[in-house]
């Protein structure tokens, strides 16, 4: 058999799922960006098992085998990246026996597994998530569902589903910072959602490994502070406003230098004129106009991004002490970022964007570093 067809061949037949011939990352972005990404991958795919391109009749059958599960797994792919499914983890395994809490939204079904996390309003489980498809069940993959601890805490719960929902109605790149939250229920009176997992180690966790205990390695930092600064420029330009930025809010994924920001459900929109206050904050990090009443703004998550740096470079955000280790532009950068009155601060992201990529390009060359949590 030719060598290039042999190789996608194997490819092809020994695969389950479309993540198996196409690719795997755990990455959301807006279905059409995806979809074009795929498309691309098609077509080279299409172009090496054409049969039109081989004399030899074993050849010629095995490209026409190949196509015709090419074209299946593509249909497969194109629907899951169209339900926002498409390279979830845990895609090529089945269900754990059944036996434990299961719920239904539409024709997606959720088996609920082991307690992941507990924080003051809502409590996470480990789900795995099926579609029924003409009384079939096909096997999606791993999520998260998300609900209320109690009653009282539901405004929060759907808080935080409606500020998703607001930073999804545009198709941007900046969805890949950003939780995405695949349908909502209620349960026992409780407020819960479904959300996509997401992979990655929070900020807190970080400074817990014995390599970053000391504080993360600036040039590391940078990356982040790229990541941090495009989402919020989005998330601005939608006039929400975080309002609770800590480093457990803030999850990296090492593989892929990507930062996801979370905890969204004390985020107000367009607080200037809905009059929307922050419904709590971390005192060490939030600005003090979220905690003492004053007007909250893109200026107030600056602030609490600039001191969740500082701390994570190994500072003391109280003090807003930096490591000497930190260079001179890193540090006047952090330091304009935590200035006590607002009006002292700078209140666009875009523009904090744009400045610490000419800070990065003047310090160091452009690089991929492996950010180590082994």
């Amino acid at each position: 058999m030719d060598a290039d067809l042999k190789d996608v061949y194997l490819r092809i037949t020994q695969a389950q799922f479309p993540e198996d011939v196409f690719g795997y990352e755990n990455i959301i972005l807006p279905a059409p960006t995806l979809l074009e990404f795929l498309a691309e991958r098609y077509d080279g795919l299409r172009t090496v098992t054409d049969p039109r391109q081989y004399s030899n009749p074993d050849d010629i059958e095995a490209a026409r085998d190949a196509t015709t599960l090419l074209d299946r797994f593509y249909e497969q792919a194109k629907r899951r990246i169209e339900e926002y499914v498409y390279g979830i983890p845990g895609y090529d395994r089945v269900a754990a026996p059944r036996g434990g809490k299961t719920f239904q939204i539409g024709a997606s079904v959720f088996s609920v597994g082991r307690k992941l996390t507990q924080g003051d309003h809502t409590t996470l489980y480990g789900a795995f998530m099926e579609r029924k498809m003409d009384s079939v069940r096909e096997s999606v993959g791993d999520v998260v569902v998300k609900i209320a601890k109690c009653d009282e805490h539901n405004d929060h719960a759907r808080n935080e589903a409606r500020i998703l929902s607001a930073l999804h109605k545009r198709e941007v790149p900046q969805w890949k910072h950003l939780p995405f939250v695949l349908g909502s229920f209620q349960s026992g009176g409780r407020v819960g959602s479904v959300q996509r997992l997401v992979d990655g180690y929070t900020l807190t966790q970080v400074r817990q490994h014995d390599r970053h205990r000391k504080g993360v390695d600036r040039k590391h930092v940078a990356w982040m502070i790229d990541r941090i600064t495009s989402c919020f420029g989005y998330v601005h330009s939608q006039g929400i406003v975080h309002g609770n930025l800590t480093p457990d809010h803030l999850m990296v994924q090492p593989h892929n230098h990507n930062v996801i920001v979370c905890g969204w459900g004390s985020a107000v929109q367009d607080p200037a004129r809905s009059g929307e206050r922050v419904r709590e904050a971390a005192a060490v990090f939030a600005a003090p106009e979220v905690t003492q009443g004053g007007q909250i703004g893109p200026w107030s998550d600056v602030y609490s991004i600039g001191k969740t740096l500082i701390w994570l470079l190994g500072g003391d955000p109280e003090e807003n002490s930096i490591p000497d280790r930190v260079e001179e532009p890193v540090q006047d950068f952090l330091l304009r970022l935590v200035a006590e009155s607002p009006t002292s601060r700078p209140d666009d992201c875009w523009e904090l964007y744009d400045e610490q990529c000419h800070i990065k390009d003047s310090l160091w060359p452009r690089k991929f570093l492996h950010f180590d949590m082994g």
